[in-house]
């Protein structure tokens, strides 16, 4: 099941005081329009009483989809610079739920789920995307890092992040999408065909596949989006 609690948060901009349901947990297979509402970026949005400002509250909840196998970490953009300490507290409550800890019946669940960390909305977003299209994520990365290499520029560490923004039969749309406001700037269009010829040379491609996919956080941008502790 999905998961809220009430708090009270203060808007950004006037400081008013707004009680919110806050998300804990998604179940996506038992509320797809939660998904929905994620990809849409409709999702824990809140409009200020008092001033009429729009914002959407940083995540910090655990996303599910049995049926497409994810189990992510969703964690705020202020945690970034943890994110092996924020990894490893999502493998200990994958571990507790669903894996080395749980019972039986839970691990032969968990044996179907990939868990992963990601910080901020427009990352959750891309994951969410990738597996509804059947691309692996570790793919997707070395796709980042060849479509960047072929004349792209480089990501600002901590301002902008390259993100999976739009896919269809023939297209992967990569936007460079600010970390604090994700808000979308530049698109990049990228042919799909370039994960078919990543994976169909695995061995090409096998050091960089290997550094990006090392632990929970797939992502070849994780050390540049750290802000310094």
């Amino acid at each position: 099941m999905s998961v809220f609690r009430s708090e009270t948060v203060a808007c950004p901009l006037c400081g008013s005081e707004i009680d919110v349901d806050l998300v804990v947990s998604v179940n996506a297979d038992r509320r797809p329009d939660l998904r929905a509402a994620i990809l849409d970026n409709s999702f824990q949005r809140q409009a200020c009483p008092s001033c009429g400002a729009n914002f959407r509250i940083d995540p910090e909840f655990t996303y599910m989809d049995m049926g497409r196998g994810q189990y992510i970490g969703v964690w705020p953009l202020a945690e970034r610079a943890r994110w092996r300490a924020c990894a490893e507290q999502t493998q200990q409550a994958f571990d507790a739920a669903l894996g080395a800890e749980a019972s039986p019946e839970a691990r032969r669940l968990g044996e179907r789920m990939q868990p992963r960390v990601v910080f901020g909305w427009p990352a959750l977003i891309e994951k969410i995307l990738a597996r509804g299209a059947g691309i692996d994520d570790a793919t997707l990365e070395v796709a980042k890092i060849a479509a960047m290499s072929s004349g792209g520029e480089s990501p600002l560490p901590g301002e902008r992040e390259l993100r999976l923004v739009g896919v269809d039969d023939q297209t992967l749309t990569l936007g460079w999408v600010s970390s604090a406001e994700g808000r979308l700037g530049e698109a990049l269009a990228v042919p799909r065909q370039l994960i078919t010829d990543i994976e169909a040379e695995p061995a090409a491609w096998q050091e960089l596949r290997a550094d990006v996919a090392e632990g929970l956080m797939v992502d070849f941008q994780r050390e540049m989006l750290a802000d310094d502790e």
